[in-house]
């Protein structure tokens, strides 16, 4: 068992600050079954107390940056600061001790410091890139879908693999993932970001989600190094089907690409192929059924977990498919939150192509996947279903797309290649 602490300390030796005058806090892995632990984390904050008064606002920031320990030690904690945490479900502990005397009581001590009720949770560890993050990106946080802007450039002409829902297609109007009125060269994407702030003065974010794979060419790639270049100040998300991730993310990193979304709908490859007809490889080569669906699993798990050792904050897409992956999406939540992936964001099923005859899930089932996912990662509620030339602030409504895009004439096919 991982049970994973927080301590209020200044010098990192003893606990030696109450919990709102705390500046920063110790974070610290214990394995029981290992017998050992060891220092993970220092996490700065602002102090929850000012004037040695309850300050919410900091309280929550606070807490938040320590939500997934299970218990914290600090001198003393009071009944506010109590009463926040337990909601977050973390013990709160008043001790004065070595840090290093704590921890050896914890594995060795006859009197159980940290109740079991709090250990039992599971607890994925946060990154702080993500944390940092969320302030800024519109579908990592339900504060920043509000407030941030995002655009999509559609750099990215054609897929390597089929899944049975998708039918991408160009369309000035139509609302959702894969749609695009056109698709821009990387060389154009600079000085159509340069409208897009013009028009979105709120803009923070620049992605790539599609109307293709964003790795089945170098297109995608090719545009983040230009636009990095260019501004440097906006956080770069790359969105794939993770097909070719773990031969490119060493590349991803390079260049500078904070995030990365991959959509995992399985990690069963018997329910994988019935989501997903076929993938494509480099060299052309079509793998159908079980065979495909087992290659594309060890892709996507792969490069997931690189991507997380180079330091790249990974969200993951799983669609919600009704009576083939309902069940199982709790297992990705598991499996991807093990690797290091700090968001999951269900989407539910738009009936079309191979899966027009099955309906999409009701409010409520939906809501029952989410609970049972957000046991292992934290789970995103406010997905706007973008489409791949996306522009504007998610939450407020208004897309922006066309206004962008206006006076193009581009003659365009009905659909993608998917390979």
């Amino acid at each position: 068992m991982i049970i994973r602490t927080a301590f209020a300390t200044s010098d990192g030796v003893s606990v030696d600050r109450h919990f709102g005058a705390a500046e920063r806090f110790d974070i610290y892995e214990i394995n029981t079954e290992a017998d050992d632990y060891k220092r993970v984390e220092i996490r700065q904050v602002e102090r929850a107390c000012l004037d040695h008064k309850h300050h919410d606002e900091r309280m929550d920031a606070v807490t938040e940056t320590i939500e997934d320990c299970h218990a914290v030690f600090a001198e003393c904690s009071g009944n506010g600061a109590r009463t926040v945490l337990e909601r977050k479900q973390v013990q709160a502990i008043d001790v004065d001790r070595p840090v290093v005397m704590i921890l050896d009581n914890i594995l060795h001590g006859r009197v159980k410091l940290i109740d079991s009720r709090y250990t039992e949770i599971v607890k994925p560890r946060k990154n702080q890139n993500f944390q940092h993050l969320q302030k800024k990106h519109p579908c990592m946080s339900g504060g920043a879908n509000m407030t941030a802007g995002r655009i999509h450039l559609p750099v990215s002409p054609s897929c390597n693999i089929q899944c049975k829902f998708c039918t991408r297609r160009f369309d000035k109007s139509l609302i959702r993932p894969g749609v695009s009125s056109l698709v821009l060269k990387p060389q154009e994407a600079v000085e159509t970001i340069k409208r897009a702030k013009e028009l979105c003065p709120e803009l923070s974010v620049v992605g790539i989600a599609g109307p293709g794979d964003t790795l089945a060419t170098d297109s995608a790639l090719e545009t983040f190094a230009l636009v990095k270049k260019e501004y440097p100040e906006l956080i770069s998300c790359l969105s794939t089907n993770g097909f070719c991730l773990s031969k490119k993310v060493d590349r991803i990193a390079e260049i500078g690409i904070e995030t990365i979304t991959v959509t995992v709908n399985a990690i069963d490859p018997e329910i994988e192929a019935q989501i997903n007809e076929f993938v494509i490889d480099e060299n052309g080569v079509k793998h159908e059924g079980i065979e495909g669906a087992e290659l594309l699993i060890k892709n996507q798990l792969e490069g997931i977990k690189r991507a997380v050792e180079l330091g790249i904050v990974v969200k993951i897409n799983s669609v919600m498919v009704p009576g083939i992956n309902s069940s199982h999406i709790e297992e990705v939540a598991k499996k991807v939150s093990e690797l290091g992936a700090s968001i999951l964001n269900i989407i539910p099923l738009i009936p079309q192509n191979g899966m027009a005859d099955i309906p999409a899930p009701t409010c409520h089932e939906l809501e029952e996947v989410r609970q049972r996912a957000g046991r292992y990662i934290e789970v995103f509620r406010h997905c706007q279903h973008c489409r791949a030339d996306a522009l504007g602030i998610p939450g407020s409504g208004k897309d922006l797309h066309t206004e962008l895009y206006k006076g193009r004439t581009e003659e365009v096919a009905e659909t993608f290649s998917h390979g």
